[in-house]
């Protein structure tokens, strides 16, 4: 995987009438947070997770080696994890959309990003991934850039376009002019492990640090870092701002 200096680093023409886009509950960007007294890590991971099982996702960014000795007044880095909903009983994309974004039409960035070929069909129990759309970082389109282009680049995948076109209003995914500054939708940078693939390496080719493994590992629910099989899809939590 080759991951451009951007993404280490680290989104309105159409039919469709622009919506308001409302910020997930729940779910913040790359943000700096402050200790405060009775905070812990496995608190702040449930608070800005859901799941506090990823505290190391935490942990590790900011060289805590006891996750149980952080002291109020310290500054943490809290990475970007995008949320997931697992679909209850009843729950429809353009529902959900509407629910997290105002806007039912926007549900073709749902299907996008899960890779669901028919909206109406989708499994009770799924896990989902509910990209940010709320106060995201933008991007001006330069010459030779598309959706497609720009997806792969920020996302690891081109044919998440949709996740950039809808809330952009954009018809044709392969023509922007240039100049324009399209939301960029947080998405976490996705990576399908290939033979040869080990946490470490990715961990160095995305962050330019190969510790950073444990942060991988742990917003993965990977049990055991050394094992990792072809095939498998990973995501890779935003260290900075979009």
């Amino acid at each position: 995987m080759s991951t451009p200096p951007e993404v280490r680093s680290m989104v309105l023409g159409g039919s469709l009438e622009a919506p308001t886009i409302h910020k997930l509950r729940g779910t913040i960007m790359v943000t700096k947070y402050e200790v405060v007294a009775g905070d812990s890590l496995s608190k702040l991971a449930q608070r800005f997770y859901g799941d506090a099982t990823l505290f190391p996702v935490i942990a590790v960014p900011n060289g805590i080696v006891d996750p149980d000795e952080i002291t109020v007044g310290q500054e943490l880095l809290i990475p970007y994890i995008t949320r997931r909903h697992t679909l209850a009983p009843g729950e429809t994309l353009s529902g959900l959309a509407q629910h997290f974004y105002g806007a039912g039409t926007l549900f073709p960035v749902l299907a996008a990003a899960n890779h669901i070929g028919d909206p109406n069909v989708v499994e009770v129990g799924r896990s989902l991934l509910i990209p940010e759309l709320g106060d995201v970082g933008h991007h001006t389109v330069v010459e030779g850039e598309t959706l497609s282009e720009l997806a792969h680049r920020w996302y690891g995948e081109a044919q998440l376009h949709p996740v950039i076109s809808f809330p952009n209003h954009i018809t044709d995914p392969d023509h922007v002019e240039v100049g324009r500054v399209l939301i960029r939708p947080g998405l976490n940078y996705r990576h399908t492990v290939v033979a040869g693939d080990t946490l470490r390496a990715l961990a160095e080719d995305h962050y330019g640090n190969a510790e950073m493994f444990a942060m991988i590992a742990a917003a993965n629910h990977v049990a055991d870092p050394n094992k990792i099989t072809v095939g498998q899809v990973l995501f890779l939590p935003n260290l900075t701002a979009f």
